[in-house]
Formats: structure tokens, C-alpha cells, sequence
């Protein structure tokens, strides 16, 4: 038996925001993994983090929190 429009359309919006919320929890998971990061990163004698560089100026780390911040600024 086929399903009605309107059954068929909610059973759509339904598939959408499961979809959304799977990703959104990956960010979250992803942004989680970033801080911990930070977290675990040396401390000056105030207690503020040290993001250094290497020899040509680059950063691991702030790139990937760079990629990420824009792959999720929604």
C-alpha cells in the first residue's frame, strides 16, 4: 500500500534532520577533540596557552581549527 503525501513527506523531514543532527554531532565531536587538544598544550606562568609555530610559521593545529570553523560556521 502506498504511503500518503503527507505521511510520505514527514517520513522525508524526519530522514533531513536525523541527517542534520548526525552531523552536527560529528562537529561537536570533532570540536571536543580540538580543545582537548588545546587543553593538553604547554602554559606561559599566567597560565595562557603557547601556540607556537614552526620554522616557516605554521601551525598544525590552528589550521585544522581554521578548516574546521569554516566547514561549520553555519
Amino acid at each position: 500500500m502506498p504511503l500518503d503525501p503527507a505521511h510520505r513527506h514527514q517520513i522525508e523531514q524526519e530522514a533531513i534532520t536525523a541527517a542534520w543532527e548526525a552531523d552536527r554531532l560529528t562537529a561537536c565531536d570533532d570540536a571536543i577533540a580540538l580543545l582537548r587538544e588545546i587543553a593538553d598544550l604547554e602554559r606561559d606562568d599566567d597560565g595562557d596557552v603557547i601556540i607556537g609555530t614552526d620554522a616557516d610559521g605554521h601551525n598544525d593545529l590552528m589550521s585544522r581549527i581554521t578548516a574546521f570553523l569554516a566547514a561549520n560556521d553555519r
